[in-house]
């Protein structure tokens, strides 16, 4: 397999294109940055077969449509994508190569999906919004879906906490985790740090943002409605906010769900503040979640004592077997995770990409193209791999089940 990586020297680039060395088969990886020194860099730290880099603005889409061609995947990492996503996946398409990217923009998804017939004539197969969130999300809210018989309501959430420093004290990640730590109790900080993604994350809780609501497309107001969401004894009880986001754009395009589907997430104390004063003129939510005093939910033992300061999940309610159920599978992050975590979901995606046969032709998400199974099994594989644990799937995502009436 031939992948070329778009921002290969960048954060989100290099540390997928890390984590793909874990899979089997990649034989030839080109990382095209315009910062082409910093993209060497990180050339020097792969081990594959084959590794050279390229100078390249994603903006030169003749050139880029030139350099695609011949690859088995290109994979986009360059943000933000309200800006450079559609014209990066349009060039792609001309060159008549597989794509895969991360992109979490709820309004250049939509953009993205109505190139469909245009990927499907070109006889490739365009897969987006394949990160973390939206990505592994989709497909967590695809294997609670599964479990039910009908779904009234899919809700995707993710949470960024503050890592703690106890459980690293004295290894060699005290010095990492103290780095994050500073930046996350600091909002200005933790704003200069996402860099790019600030000003996607300003854009995605600003105004109006889709949702999905009794049956159809609907909106509703940004960062400023709340509910409680439960990660366990680490990370706590937290209040998430509803965000405009990639995913309640396309799971209704794939799973039939009666009622409503929402993204919702939280950042740390402060930063949570600071983003709806940007956004939103105001700090306070309008409309604050009310806590529950149903019992915490418990992380299974092998979570307690790894410090887990970041999480996602999906929750699912409807019927099976005649009964009300809700479904919630969790995601966890551990202070010990070598950066699976954030960045396995692409890595995973490159992969299944470039090695699935027969695949269907045209834009999907990640939901309307790979099968649960297949790849939370890889996910599992690496995440072990990496970080030298031994997670079963079941452990790595638990699901929790309550019958609600």
């Amino acid at each position: 397999m031939k992948v070329l990586v778009l921002g290969g020297g960048g954060h989100m680039g290099g540390y997928g294109v890390k984590i793909l060395q874990h899979f089997p088969g990649v034989q030839s990886v080109v990382l095209a940055d315009l910062n082409q020194e910093r993209a060497e860099e990180l050339a020097q730290e792969l081990t594959f077969p084959e590794v050279s880099t390229v100078q390249l603005d994603v903006t030169d889409t003749k050139r880029l449509t030139e350099l695609a061609s011949g690859f088995d995947v290109v994979f986009n990492a360059v943000g933000p994508y309200l800006r450079f996503g559609l014209s990066t996946l349009e060039a792609v398409i001309e060159a008549g190569v597989d794509y895969i990217d991360v992109c979490d923009d709820h309004d250049v998804t939509e953009k993205m999906l109505a190139l469909n017939d245009k990927a499907r004539e070109a006889g490739i197969t365009a897969v987006i919004s394949l990160g973390q969130s939206p990505g592994i999300t989709n497909m967590q809210a695809k294997y609670t879906a599964e479990m039910l018989d009908s779904v009234d309501s899919l809700k995707v959430v993710w949470v960024v906490g503050i890592p703690p420093i106890e459980p690293v004290r004295g290894t060699p990640l005290e010095e990492f985790v103290q780095m994050i730590r500073s930046m996350h109790v600091d909002p200005d900080l933790f704003a200069q740090s996402l860099r790019a993604a600030w000003p996607h994350m300003i854009h995605t809780c600003s105004g109006e943002i889709p949702v999905w609501k009794n049956g159809k497309f609907d909106t509703m107001p940004a960062w400023d409605i709340g509910e409680y969401v439960d990660f366990g004894e680490d990370l706590g009880r937290i209040e998430v906010y509803y965000v405009g986001h990639s995913e309640p754009v396309t799971l209704p395009r794939y799973i039939k769900i009666n009622d409503f589907c929402a993204c919702l997430g939280s950042l740390p104390p402060g930063v949570n503040e600071k983003l709806r004063m940007e956004a939103r003129g105001h700090e306070k939510p309008l409309n604050p979640g009310v806590e529950p005093d149903t019992p915490r939910w418990q992380m299974p033992d092998k979570w307690k004592g790894l410090g887990v300061w970041q999480g996602t999940a999906a929750i699912a309610e409807g019927t099976r077997d005649g009964k009300r159920v809700r479904y919630t599978n969790r995601s966890l992050c551990s202070v010990f995770d070598r950066g699976v975590f954030n960045f396995v979901g692409q890595a995973t995606g490159i992969y299944l990409l470039g090695t699935k046969k027969d695949k269907k032709k045209g834009v999907f998400a990640p939901e309307g193209i790979f099968e649960t199974k297949e790849f939370f099994n890889e996910i599992t594989r690496v995440t072990n791999e990496i970080n030298g644990w031994d997670f079963t799937m079941e452990e790595l995502y638990p699901t929790q089940r309550e019958i609600i009436s």
